[in-house]
């Protein structure tokens, strides 16, 4: 089961708006063009134009409990006020959400945290992407790259699946370096049928792999290799989830 998410409600919002406005300063009109090597096929004008349409689709999640038909964006510069706008309907529309109870989302019923929480990673893990594919990018900070790492291990794959990772019963140990992280270990073991089960602990596995915790998030979403980490063991077992996770 999820856990709720270990940063502030507020600090989702203040982080979703901060790296939008990141992605867009990356997405300067004339950058629109380039390729998003990290998104195979996508122009940094689609990554925006992809990044307003998830921001207005969640914003109608939060307020109707359901995923709205949202337009296509505009083609071009204008892609950019587009996107904007839409930020600006999801922050409204986390800013007004409240309690502590349960909402719904397309993984089922999950801790109120989870819409703050998977737009602050979602635009994130894309702010990447954007400064990635005009120049160098900015890491992701540490609450929130762990809390990305547990999100993607409890909710995420649970909901996808995991395609083909190996024998039942490899296990994979992955650990955040980062000075004073709070949970940021995790034994992922990989269960019978596919799919795996997590369990938050410093543990041995058949592969190992430590480095900051965006680092490791970048990895698991198949965003970098493991050159910023340390790995230890069976890296096959890394190269088939490079294959078999598609996130």
């Amino acid at each position: 089961m999820a856990q709720d998410g270990a940063m502030e409600r507020s600090s989702y919002v203040t982080s979703v708006r901060a790296d939008a406005e990141r992605l867009l300063a990356a997405a300067a009109p004339g950058a629109l063009d380039r390729p998003v090597p990290t998104c195979p096929g996508w122009t940094v004008e689609r990554l925006v134009g992809h990044l307003g349409r998830v921001h207005r689709w969640t914003a109608g999640w939060v307020a109707t409990g359901a995923g709205p038909e949202i337009e296509r964006p505009p083609a071009g510069p204008d892609v950019m006020r587009w996107t904007r706008a839409g930020t600006d309907e999801l922050v409204a529309a986390l800013a007004g959400e409240g309690g502590d109870g349960t909402v719904a989302t397309w993984a089922g019923p999950q801790p109120a945290s989870f819409w703050p929480r998977r737009m602050a990673i979602e635009t994130a893990i894309h702010r990447w992407d954007a400064e990635n594919a005009v120049g160098a990018a900015g890491p992701i900070a540490v609450d929130l790259a762990v809390d990305g790492v547990h999100e993607l291990l409890s909710v995420i794959l649970p909901f996808r699946g995991t395609g083909d990772l190996g024998p039942a019963g490899a296990t994979i140990h992955i650990h955040a370096t980062d000075p004073d992280v709070s949970g940021g270990e995790w034994l992922v073991t990989v269960a019978d049928g596919g799919g795996v089960t997590v369990e938050p602990v410093h543990a041995k596995g058949d592969v190992a792999v430590r480095g900051p915790a965006s680092d490791l998030l970048l990895l698991l979403y198949n965003r970098v290799g493991t050159d910023g980490c340390q790995v230890f063991g069976d890296e096959s077992l890394l190269a088939r989830w490079r294959t078999a996770v598609a996130v």
